[in-house]
């Protein structure tokens, strides 16, 4: 029998700059695009420990102090666990512990954060000795958004071609750069009216935009390692909202249409246009909050420009982070150590 072992890692949230909008196998998560997304700071971080071993019958996941239900279980830890547990030849079951210190409702991937350090800490646990590149795979069976934050900078998700998937991995484009900030509005606390799963085979579905998008898509992902690796900002900062523009548009042309931005949504794009894209962009996911993705000496001139929205009441929150960095192992002592420090600050 395995005993009980014991591990904990970090993993940061990511914002995708090339974005991935529907599926061609939903059981595996399998892209019709690739993406490519920026790792963003620790400020937006889950910290996870996983007890895994034989004596343990069944999967258990508790998120900031509260059990998560049944179906999520499944849905996201067991497909983890389950890879993990074609990989040592046992059947283990799993208590899982995850904290996040950010807004919850802010529309930001905690969730993909939290699968990433989740698959990184049952490695460990285990012993499996996977390089990221495969851990990719794995974390994608549960959360494709999942699978690019286990490594920091930038990020690509290539979509791959076989069936089995096993071509469909991430790796890092470039480490993060220090000029870089992201300013986080939350706009609104509202649940989704659609999952964005429910969402994207709407899309898939309806969409007859869809296929243009996917062409430009594969088109782009190219230009934008080429513009990352040649550092060309005011480039990468185009691409990046028309990016944004271009999937919210098949959203629209999805039916019935899919609506995630809203009125401060629009306001923000508004805002952005007027100051100057080349000194700051604009990236939705599938919600309404905003990264504001700009240069640290403009952060200053950014902020006072979103200023009134703050002063209105319409922007709910606000955080700042920078780019982050690959997730990591972190040891018990120094993962009990975080927790109880951040918990004394909230």
């Amino acid at each position: 029998m395995l005993k009980l072992k014991v591990a904990a890692a970090r993993a940061s949230s990511n914002i995708a700059l090339i974005k991935y909008w529907g599926k061609r196998n939903e059981d595996l998560i399998l892209p019709l695009n690739s993406s490519i997304s920026m790792t963003l700071g620790e400020e937006l971080s889950v910290y996870t420990k996983v007890e895994v071993g034989e004596e343990i019958n069944d999967i258990k996941i508790v998120i900031n102090g509260e059990m998560l239900g049944e179906e999520e279980t499944m849905e996201y830890g067991a497909r983890v666990l389950e890879q993990f547990n074609k990989i040592v030849g046992r059947k283990l079951g799993m208590r899982a512990f995850s904290y996040s210190f950010f807004p919850t409702s802010s529309g930001l991937a905690s969730s993909a954060a939290g699968i990433a350090a989740l698959t990184l800490a049952l490695n460990e646990a285990l012993n499996t000795k996977l390089d990221k590149r495969e851990l990719s795979k794995i974390a994608r069976s549960a959360s494709g958004s999942a699978c690019r934050s286990l490594f920091g900078g930038f990020v690509m998700w290539s979509k791959g071609e076989r069936n089995d998937g096993e071509d469909s991995y991430c790796f890092k484009i470039e480490d993060p750069w220090e000029e870089i900030i992201d300013v986080i509005l939350i706009v609104s606390e509202k649940k989704k009216e659609i999952s964005s799963r429910k969402a994207m085979k709407i899309t898939s579905e309806t969409s007859w935009l869809l296929d243009c998008r996917l062409k430009r898509c594969e088109e782009d992902v190219k230009e934008m390692e080429r513009i990352i690796k040649g550092k060309k900002i005011k480039e990468l900062f185009y691409l990046i909202a028309r990016h944004s523009n271009n999937m919210h548009s098949v959203m629209l042309d999805s039916f019935p249409p899919i609506f995630y931005l809203n009125d401060v949504s629009i306001q923000i794009i508004k805002l952005i246009h007027e100051y100057g894209i080349e000194k700051a962009t604009y990236s939705f996911d599938a919600g309404s909050n905003a990264n504001v993705i700009t240069l640290k000496k403009y952060k200053e001139e950014v902020l006072n420009m979103l200023r009134p929205l703050i002063d209105q009441g319409k922007v709910k929150d606000l955080i700042l982070t920078k780019m982050g960095k690959d997730a990591e192992v972190v040891e018990i002592d120094e993962f009990e150590r975080i927790i109880k420090e951040k918990r004394k600050g909230l």
